[in-house]
């Protein structure tokens, strides 16, 4: 029976690191409340899709996520477990995708430990269990890698007829996906025999090459399939290089090292950072670079160095551009942008572990990193405690008829009108812009803003925020009395009862 159950799996390498991201990505699944930027999600997934379409221009991210989740909750509905399910089932599916590239591209053993890291690491596991797109982009921009290796690896043009699609799907679905078609063009140069020794005519003579006219023809095919969203994407770049959330000074030389510090440990490792001055930083980046460049040993394979150099490209290309965009013209830098990055990175540490020779020291670097990886769950798991179901709970609860809920902050308001009911928690906020997560309501302000001067003509009044924040100390409450009934990881629900 053990003999085969082992040769079953033998067979079948893909099957584990599969299974095993699937049992990662549904366990705790629902543990953590819906947040802000879910709360977006739930709350635009209410409109229709030409709607859907409309608002998300007035936002910063184009609008496939939405479309590609709407008929999904037409069918399963909008719960926590419904919608979060199907960013599980993308990410579940980059696994099986990273080790077909792997194998395709290095070796069964390389494929198997790189697709056994993606499944293990916390990043991935965090943004394959959100209501979001980052889950999605990273499974459509693996598949259209895929589609690109095959490309490359048999010179048949019809795998660009794949590639096409589904690079669109990943461009409709976030921004950052340009940059890994940027990374498919460095990589394409690479394997272009002569291309990057200007021996140019040699390079056109190559079937498969930077100037082949199929793939001129496939990035065409890409801009003419997203022109009608050019103009909404360039509005929204205007935007956020006017104003975005991220700020300059976040960005530094601990950026790219702390993201892929995130890819293993979901954690920048700032308590090490500033831990006993040099020390600390010492190991920091220790730390930071073995991550980084210990992949080197890829190397020393010589039969496969265009592979090796086309993994670290794919994994830091686009991390790096961003960089420098951050750095002279807007910060829009962000970890979470970077899923298809950590793809690569990951699989360049499985890739690593395969070209180790010795198998007891295969075993005790590929033990340090899967260690490394459930640790970072741990912390993940730890991090990621959102409690505004348990807060909304307890309002519910100790509210009575003709109470008025408001939210002090939009950062509480959209989750907390997923629990409460959409039109049942209020802004207090002055009218707004419409642009932003305020496209969800901009010509319906009446429904679910209230100025302050309104909320002083309720008696009881229930305010939802985060703790801290200057509101809960506001002139409107001069005349209440003020009780807090919960404050937990962040949030907090004070009853305000009028003398």
């Amino acid at each position: 029976m053990n003999i085969k159950i082992r040769d079953f799996f033998k067979n079948k390498l893909w099957l584990p690191p599969v299974i095993l991201a699937l049992l990662l990505r549904i366990y705790k699944l629902t543990s953590s409340s819906i947040w802000h930027d879910e709360g977006y999600t739930m709350w635009l997934l209410k409109y229709d899709y030409f709607e859907i379409i409309s608002r998300t221009a007035r936002d910063v991210h184009p609008p496939g996520y939405y479309l590609l989740t709407k008929p999904w909750v037409q069918i399963f509905g909008t719960s926590e477990f419904s919608v979060r399910f199907l960013s599980l089932l993308f990410s579940v599916g980059i696994v099986f995708l990273v080790y077909k590239i792997i194998k395709d591209i290095w070796s069964e053993k390389a494929a198997f430990w790189a697709s056994t890291f993606v499944a293990l690491s916390p990043f991935m596991v965090r943004f394959g269990q959100e209501a979001r797109m980052y889950g999605v982009v990273a499974f459509f921009t693996t598949l259209a890698t895929y589609y690109f290796v095959r490309f490359i690896k048999t010179k048949n043009t019809k795998y660009l007829l794949f590639y096409v699609p589904s690079m669109l799907v990943a461009m409709y679905t976030q921004y950052y996906a340009f940059f890994v078609i940027i990374s498919h063009w460095v990589i394409l140069g690479i394997f272009s025999k002569g291309f990057f020794e200007l021996r140019w005519r040699t390079t056109i003579k190559e079937k498969v090459s930077v100037f082949s006219s199929k793939w001129w023809l496939a990035n065409v095919a890409l801009l003419l399939g997203y022109a009608p969203w050019f103009p909404v994407a360039y509005a929204q770049v205007t935007r956020v290089s006017d104003s975005y959330w991220i700020k300059p000074e976040w960005i530094t030389e601990r950026t790219i090292p702390g993201n892929v510090l995130n890819f293993a440990f979901y954690n920048h490792l700032d308590p090490i950072y500033y831990w006993s001055q040099g020390l600390g930083k010492f190991l920091y980046w220790l730390i930071a670079l073995i991550l980084i460049l210990g992949g080197v040993l890829i190397f020393k394979n010589k039969k496969r160095l265009k592979t090796a150099l086309s993994l670290y490209v794919f994994g830091f290309l686009p991390m790096v551009l961003v960089f420098i965009v951050s750095k002279i013209a807007s910060p829009i830098y962000q970890d979470r942008y970077f899923p298809f990055s950590a793809v690569a990175v990951l699989a360049i540490w499985g890739v690593t572990i395969s070209e180790i020779k010795k198998k007891r020291l295969r075993y005790i670097f590929s033990g340090l990193i899967i260690g490394i990886l459930l640790f970072g769950n741990y912390l993940m798991h730890k991090e990621v405690n959102h409690q505004m179901r348990a807060l909304t709970q307890v309002v519910k609860l100790q509210s009575q008829e003709g109470d008025l809920l408001v939210s002090g902050e939009l950062y509480t308001h959209l989750d907390g009108s997923y629990y409460l009911g959409y039109g049942n928690l209020y802004f207090m906020s002055e009218p707004v812009d419409g642009f932003g997560e305020t496209s969800l309501y901009y010509d319906q302000q009446e429904n679910y803003l209230l100025k302050k001067p309104k909320v002083t003509e309720y008696k009881r009044v229930w305010l939802i925020g985060k703790s801290g924040k200057d509101y809960w100390a506001n002139e409107v409450w001069d005349d209440y009395q003020s009780a807090t009934y919960f404050e937990n990881a962040g949030l907090r629900a004070t009853l305000y009862t009028k003398n």
